[in-house]
């Protein structure tokens, strides 16, 4: 099969905890374009956090950035195709967060919205933002929500807490929201029926590219539909088991370059 489309996350796929793209893979992805193949990077972060990794790769195509809620042009940061929760509905969740004392943020318009910057919560989180961020930090956070059209609201926290919340999260927002554990330490909440799965088909369709002619390799539970959706869909061998039980086949970590492998295998024709 000649793939013409590769969808790529960013973390523990493209990225390990050093926030870096090794060599190896920029040069498979370069040789890739090289030869005519449109790459993607379907992430859950903002547009500009995920915009210093397109030029470090050179995509020059559509990224898909809030796990599916919105596509960005790599080059102008244009927008298009956003879906948002309705801000009372986001409101809520933030509240839901606010009332087991969770460190929250909510995303809009570019923008991370934030009830208190004192928390330790928030240093980690900014360790993976060497970019910089858009913070707004006010104690009136869900008043301020229900006034906004947010692409996701999140909150923060050791693993065991969202173990510890996870379920409750998905009983409470069933139906109206969608409930991630898009990493070991967030879990997000998006709007229902959106995922990189359904962004990905918008932008393949909007590319002319059929679905059997798409790659797409991720490691997270935020993968799942985008792997599952695609002609050819990869998991990291770092990746969750859940994710590589569903995949098309387990290639290897993002420590040993795994998404170059796999373009030189799938789409180069190298073994």
């Amino acid at each position: 099969m000649m793939y013409k489309l590769i969808a790529l996350d960013l973390d523990g796929t493209l990225l390990d905890e050093r926030m870096a793209i090794q060599p190896p893979v920029r040069a498979a992805v370069a040789a890739a374009q090289a030869q005519g193949v449109a790459v993607t990077i379907a992430t859950g972060r903002t547009f500009r956090a995920t915009r210093p990794y397109a030029e470090a790769l050179g995509v020059h195509d559509p990224v898909i950035c809030y796990q599916g809620g919105a596509i960005f042009d790599s080059q102008t940061g244009v927008m298009s195709d956003p879906v948002t929760i309705p801000g009372t509905l986001a409101a809520e969740g933030a509240q839901a967060m606010l009332d087991l004392g969770l460190f929250c943020l909510v995303y809009a318009d570019e923008r991370l919205y934030i009830a208190d910057d004192t928390r330790p919560e928030l240093e980690y989180y900014l360790a993976f933002h060497p970019e910089g961020v858009d913070l707004v930090v006010t104690p009136d956070l869900v008043e301020i929500t229900k006034t906004l059209s947010p692409l996701k609201v999140q909150f923060t926290a050791e693993p065991g807490v969202i173990d510890r919340h996870l379920a409750s999260f998905q009983a409470r927002f069933n139906g109206r929201m969608e409930v991630l554990r898009a990493h070991d330490h967030y879990l997000e909440l998006t709007p229902l029926g959106v995922s990189k799965g359904t962004a990905l088909a918008k932008l393949a369709a909007h590319m002319g590219v059929p679905q059997a002619q798409v790659m797409a390799i991720g490691d997270h539970f935020n993968d799942l539909e985008m792997i599952e959706w695609a002609g050819l869909g990869l998991a990291m061998a770092n990746g969750a088991p859940e994710v590589q039980a569903r995949a098309d086949a387990i290639i290897p970590s993002v420590y040993d370059h795994g998404v170059a492998w796999a373009i030189e295998r799938y789409v180069l024709g190298q073994e």
